[in-house]
């Protein structure tokens, strides 16, 4: 039963996030683009799947058409996750360390850097190109919960190309 309801809550919280977010970024706002610099390209992360009491828990099924997906990542000193972009809703909370997020464009507050704490959470908005790092002197944990369609691609990699 605290399953459901710890997943009830969570669908509900990215439902708000994802209306909140289509609300407030407006119809046909593209994030800004740098012109000659490469993106930067994933270093020193590692992934790890959430684990419950009966295992390796990858996604946990539910009676809508959708899956939430969970894993811990690990950002080494001067690790990054290279310029990405989460395509469906995200919830991110800080377990260890301080994470640096740049993103480009998107309203004011959420363009730029940020900087979220041991125990702060971010939902990095959908669609928007960022990169997230860890600028300090020891490893960064956090737990990145993702909200999507079963079968369905949660992220966007850029190429070394663009």
């Amino acid at each position: 039963m605290r399953l459901r309801t710890a997943v009830a809550i969570v669908v509900g919280l990215f439902v708000f996030v994802a209306g909140a977010h289509a609300q407030y970024r407006g119809p046909g706002v593209a994030p800004a683009q740098a012109q000659d610099a490469k993106p930067a390209q994933p270093k020193g992360v590692k992934a790890v799947p959430t684990v419950s009491s009966t295992g390796v828990m990858p996604r946990i099924g539910m009676t809508v058409p959708v899956v939430l997906m969970g894993q811990t990542l690990t950002l080494e000193p001067g690790g990054q996750t290279g310029k990405m972009r989460f395509l469906v809703p995200s919830y991110i909370y800080v377990l260890e360390g301080t994470l640096v997020v740049d993103t480009d464009g998107g309203p004011i507050g959420t363009s730029g850097i940020q900087y979220h704490g041991e125990g702060q959470s971010v939902a990095q908005p959908t669609g928007l190109w960022f990169n997230a790092m860890n600028t300090g002197p020891k490893p960064l944990r956090f737990l990145q919960l993702l909200l999507a369609t079963p079968g369905g691609a949660t992220s966007e990699q850029a190429k070394a190309d663009e």
